[in-house]
């Protein structure tokens, strides 16, 4: 065997050794035993949708014998800064004011814009405030934000826009 080939062989074997050889635990890095970890931990990969400063578009009215038939263009927009409600009917712009506190909510001076609106449109917009008067509590499930009744119904469903 050359010199060369038994250095490697050497090496090798040092390597091993090394790679296999296991130590006491350093006592400084111990770890803690009042420490709790998890035997699972689920990360998720959905998106974070807040109730403020999100774009909610309008898809349904269950008080409305017609809930998913809505005209385009109708949404909300609760306002973080100044707790102000903006947004539109479907024809005429919306405003108001809301007060959030956990799942409960008050929206308040609810009003519109008074431009003529097709049948449909005016309709929907009554249904609209009405549900919007009508709201003391708020949902947000895969995407959708649910405005509730005093009683726990959704009366109005907006998605993300």
């Amino acid at each position: 065997m050359s010199k060369k080939a038994l250095l490697l062989a050497l090496v090798s074997s040092v390597l091993v050794v090394a790679c296999t050889t296991t130590s006491a635990p350093d006592p400084r890095f111990t770890p803690k035993t009042d420490v709790v970890i998890p035997a699972q931990v689920v990360l998720s990969t959905q998106k974070v949708i807040n109730l403020e400063d999100t774009k909610w578009q309008l898809v349904a009215l269950t008080r409305s014998v017609n809930a998913n038939q809505i005209q385009d263009g109708a949404f909300l927009n609760f306002q973080s800064v100044n707790s102000r409600l903006n947004g539109s009917t479907g024809c005429n712009r919306l405003m108001g004011g809301y007060r959030v506190q956990g799942e409960l909510i008050k929206l308040s001076e609810i009003a519109s814009t008074k431009i003529f609106c097709p049948r449909g449109g005016i309709i929907q917009e009554a249904l609209l405030i009405e549900a919007l008067n009508d709201t003391r509590a708020w949902r947000i499930e895969a995407g959708h934000l649910y405005l509730l009744d005093e009683k726990g119904e959704k009366i109005a469903v907006f998605e993300v826009h």
